[in-house]
């Protein structure tokens, strides 16, 4: 299952190779090609709905039902469905991604919103580090907090930190009303802090409000998950577990769906390409390597 968070809009700057950029879409569709050129079988626009356990004449360890009442059978699995960044349920918030709204900040952003006031959502330690981070470069951090205040939510270190900055400040029970701007471009945030209604000439507004993984469909398989639904590999299990490896021996977690995983597209296709090795190795083990999986398709 193929993590589609890569903004579709937004020019992706740190990934090697693209010095001007390039869309999420447009690596996707690279990636799609490529993967086509090398016989992968794709099952689009299918998705994953449940996996589970197979034992039959194929050897087939899994199963994994699709859409269109398909199933696949295989020795192997590989998650790499991703995770969603939870967003401000806001009407027009949309026209804005890839151009003012971020789910991230980099020295990219840094650059983008340097000199200017920006609006941060969240109270967790990642709001945090990013409200710190983008202090040093911006004019202003507004960081506003649906909670009463940042210690129930946040390191000590952190609140710390924050308080430090004189140009980080925090508005604990807010919430953003209403985004205004042209043309994809936001030029104005509007909250309410308890009683009070505010508007700033704001240009960059932050969102580090979590992500949710998708991981319904491992429900019923036994495949680990953390207490927020992310899928536990390697040493976090406390088994003999490789790196990617789930506590279901050939069950495999990469990218943005994993726990502990760093979420940037460079990360997420460098552990691709780690994880190919540990397939072949547990194949290898268990001698089939040569097996194929099997598509069963609906009658």
């Amino acid at each position: 299952m193929v993590d589609r968070r890569a903004p579709p809009r937004a020019s992706i700057e740190n990934y090697l190779g693209f010095p001007t950029g390039i869309s999420g879409m447009a690596l996707m569709a690279r990636a799609y090609n490529q993967a086509q050129k090398f016989g992968v079988e794709m099952v689009i626009p299918d998705e994953a709905k449940l996996l589970g356990s197979a034992s039959d004449a194929s050897g087939a360890h899994y199963t994994l039902a699709v859409g269109g009442g398909e199933t696949v059978r295989a020795r192997s699995v590989v998650i790499a469905s991703g995770a969603r960044y939870r967003r401000l349920d806001m009407a027009n918030l949309a026209q804005f991604e890839g151009t003012s709204v971020h789910y991230w900040a980099s020295p990219i952003e840094a650059r983008l919103c340097a000199g200017q006031e920006v609006a941060l959502v969240g109270a967790g330690n990642s709001a945090g580090q990013a409200a710190v981070y983008l202090a040093a470069h911006v004019k202003k951090v507004w960081l506003l907090a649906r909670g009463s205040s940042l210690d129930a939510s946040m390191s000590r270190y952190l609140v710390e930190r924050v308080r430090a900055q004189p140009n980080i400040e925090v508005l604990a029970e807010t919430q953003i009303t209403a985004l205004e701007g042209d043309d994809g471009n936001l030029g104005k945030v509007r909250w309410r802090n308890r009683d009070t209604e505010t508007a700033r000439p704001i240009r960059h507004l932050f969102l580090f409000i979590g992500a949710d993984p998708n991981t319904d469909w491992l429900a019923q398989c036994g495949v680990a998950l953390d207490a927020k639904g992310f899928v536990r590999t390697g040493p976090d299990i406390g088994q003999e577990r490789g790196a990617l490896e789930t506590n279901r021996g050939g069950v495999f977690a990469i990218g943005d769906v994993r726990s502990g995983s760093i979420k940037r597209v460079a990360a997420a296709v460098g552990e691709g390409a780690q994880v190919v090795a540990a397939l072949h190795a547990y194949l290898a083990r268990n001698g089939s390597l040569a097996v194929a999986p099997q598509l069963v398709r609906s009658v």
